[in-house]
């Protein structure tokens, strides 16, 4: 069973669900808003205006597609992406919580020489976690790519577009700090719940050594069934570290180097 302080810790969680709902909410309504009003928009519905195409009703058309596909990403990004974001990272603390109750309790069961209900909790605490990963690994992948390609968008526009209010600055400020929370709700809840994980696995390897009488069987049954290392990952291709989040920054910022200096070579060739 649960004690007080975990089931404490859940129902904080519980209070921090509702705040990231309201945080959500009100943030979809200001990013529609901000957007529509900025000088982004505007630029693009400009140039779109003045395109070269014959029918002016083609480019009305083109500026509804436009609108719409605007309204519709912010509309996915906070109502699906933020939210799949958010329920991964609650459950990510549940895990480590879990785990870390497991290490606490499995030192209790040690003195009582119960292996036997250790090796049964962390059989049903790594099944969740092969089950979680199975299931979110690669829409978490699709959201972390999101996320890292909606920063790379917000700092292109805002470096070239020609003339920014202050209804712009605002957004791309705003969007930059609401992809960086996005991230710190990811990566680092996945990390610890890894860590966690290992903790745990630590402390099953280490049974055999606890029960000498019953050392061949303990350690035969765990090389059988724990030996593969249980933990979150990205599509199954990567496994998150507490240095994801550093180096899924430095990724973009190289990156967003490189179009930078590929942007400025091209606008000296044209003035030469």
């Amino acid at each position: 069973m649960l004690n007080v302080h975990t089931i404490q810790g859940i129902d904080m969680l519980k209070i921090y669900i509702w705040v990231y709902c309201l945080f959500v909410t009100c943030g979809a309504v200001f990013f529609e808003a901000a957007l529509f009003n900025s000088s982004m928009i505007a630029h693009a519905q400009h140039r779109l205006l003045n395109s070269e195409l014959d029918s002016f009703h083609l480019k009305k058309h083109f500026v509804d597609i436009l609108n719409s596909s605007t309204a519709l990403s912010v509309l996915i990004n906070h109502g699906f992406f933020a939210v799949l974001l958010g329920y991964y990272c609650f459950v990510c603390c549940c895990m480590k919580k879990f785990f870390m109750h497991f290490v606490r309790k499995s030192r209790i069961l040690i003195a009582r020489q119960d292996y036997q209900r250790i090796l049964e909790i962390y059989k049903e605490l790594n099944e969740t976690m092969i089950m979680m990963d199975n299931f979110m690994s690669l829409p978490i992948l699709v959201s972390v790519l999101n996320i890292l390609a909606t920063l790379f968008w917000l700092g292109y526009s805002f470096a070239f577009t020609p003339s920014v209010n202050n209804t712009t600055s605002i957004f791309v400020y705003m969007g930059f700090i609401q992809c960086f929370v996005l991230l710190l709700i990811t990566l680092p809840p996945a990390a610890a719940a890894n860590q966690a994980a290992a903790t745990a696995r630590q402390t099953v390897l280490s049974l055999p050594g606890w029960f000498p009488k019953r050392y061949s069987i303990i350690k035969m049954y765990v090389r059988q069934r724990f030996m593969p290392k249980t933990a979150l990952t990205l599509w199954k291709m990567y496994r998150i570290y507490k240095s994801s989040l550093i180096s899924a920054i430095g990724t973009l910022i190289s990156y967003g180097i490189l179009v930078g200096t590929l942007g400025s070579v091209q606008n000296s060739n044209k003035e030469t």
